[in-house]
């Protein structure tokens, strides 16, 4: 390992702006031409740019969708992929989530730890290694996407058409060791048109996909009824409280009767049919996200993750089957296939040392429920930001990146990205 010299008081005010810079996914201001993710995605990476030739770089916008930063020579070229766009900042924080307020050794904000300090911290470990003069016989590229919390990915869509393609990368956009397989990730809408007899119930709860609800509220004869959960991260939706089921459970036992609460409460594993697993990548999980109901629709959005090696069709046709009964049809919103990068591979060996000797630890790599952007590139796999031992903080209330983790992740990044 060797150790490289942190700016950290310089690296940490930058992160700050970049934390100020409101770049909610879909919610940071006007889409125009130039900017055609908000104003607050094209400013997230503009400012990333800015940062990339101020330490002499060469960089690219890419039409507004991403960009890119580029140190090295040579033919050969791998890459760090990281993004700048972030979920929303709902309810229940204790700091401002869009000014990095630094709080007993933790850096809080909107992006802080998902995705905007790693891909900053990557920055500055491409600096730290251009700084030091280390021969690296090749090229290295901080790709900046705008578009991932939503799944939609035009940013590497964009970047694929006309620019060029790494030989390896990996994404800090997960948590350490190596991830070598991603589930595929299912967003689906069970939905069905109400008959003017059945009972009017308004219902509504949850705004994200991929985040556990934390509060729905209903109104039954004039009546209202709330609940509050605990949000997490879709890909591990047994880390919250899914306030949307919590609220059919009440008006369940208040006697209420709704095609809508049957839905509910049948929207698991068991109840549709699809308690799927295999021993790569293990259980398939649905969160029950988005959920609407006026007199004359219902419906349910599910995020669901699939293990790598169960088709997609198979958990469609059976959710099908166990919904039809009750009048709702599904139908896909998106749709990511999983990730497999051999773990006996030259990428994988290589950050595993890495990380082995950065850390002392020799945990082997890993399977995980997310999705990241190691599955827009051949060769390419999450690695980081987060520790095996760390609360993940990211898509909920308060999140935050400590600064001994920032320290460690330099350290780490320098070291991959010099070998890589």
């Amino acid at each position: 390992m060797v150790k490289y010299t942190l700016q950290e008081e310089q690296m940490l005010e930058d992160l700050r702006r970049l934390l100020k810079i409101k770049s909610v996914n879909g919610e940071c201001g006007e889409v125009t031409a130039q900017a055609p993710l908000g104003r607050g995605v094209y400013d997230a990476i503009e400012y990333m740019l800015s940062l990339g030739r101020k330490f002499g770089f060469r960089t690219k916008n890419v039409d507004g969708y991403c960009g890119w930063i580029e140190m090295g020579e040579g033919d050969r070229m791998a890459a760090v992929v990281g993004h700048l766009d972030t979920v929303a900042a709902d309810s229940g924080w204790n700091f401002e989530p869009f000014d990095g307020t630094i709080s007993d050794g933790r850096l809080y904000g909107r992006g802080a730890s998902d995705d905007k300090g790693p891909s900053l911290v990557a920055l500055y470990a491409m600096k730290a290694l251009a700084d030091s003069k280390v021969p690296l016989g090749k090229r290295i590229r901080l790709i900046l996407g705008g578009d991932e919390e939503a799944g939609g990915w035009r940013c590497m869509q964009r970047y694929k058409q006309t620019e060029e393609l790494p030989q390896c990368a990996f994404t800090p956009d997960s948590e350490y060791p190596v991830t070598y397989a991603e589930k595929a990730i299912l967003h689906i809408r069970i939905a069905k048109k109400l008959e003017s007899g059945v009972m009017p119930i308004f219902l509504e709860g949850g705004n994200t996909i991929n985040v556990v609800p934390a509060a729905a509220k209903a109104v039954v004869n004039g009546v209202e009824y709330t609940e509050t959960g605990k949000a997490a991260h879709a890909m591990e939706p047994q880390k919250g409280v899914n306030a949307v089921l919590k609220l059919c459970e009440k008006l369940r036992g208040q006697g209420v009767t709704h095609p809508f609460l049957e839905l509910a409460e049948m929207a698991n594993p068991e109840g549709l049919s699809i308690a799927f697993s295999d021993q790569m990548s293990g259980e398939l999980t649905i969160n029950p996200s988005i959920a609407r109901v006026s007199e004359t629709e219902a419906s349910l959005s599910c995020d669901l993750r699939i293990p790598v090696t169960i088709e997609k069709d198979t958990v469609l046709n059976a959710i099908e089957a166990a919904v039809r009964p009750l009048g709702f049809e599904v139908s896909v919103l998106h749709y990511l296939p999983p990730l497999f990068v051999d773990p006996r591979s030259a990428l994988v060996t290589t950050l595993q040392k890495v990380y082995r000797e950065c850390t002392g630890r020799d945990t082997p790599p890993a399977a995980i429920g997310g999705g990241t952007y190691a599955r827009a590139f051949d060769n390419a796999v999450a690695f980081g930001a987060l520790f095996e031992d760390e609360e993940v903080s990211y898509h909920k209330p308060n999140e935050f990146w400590s600064l001994d983790s920032i320290r460690k992740n330099f350290q780490i990044m320098a070291n991959a990205i010099a070998v890589l």
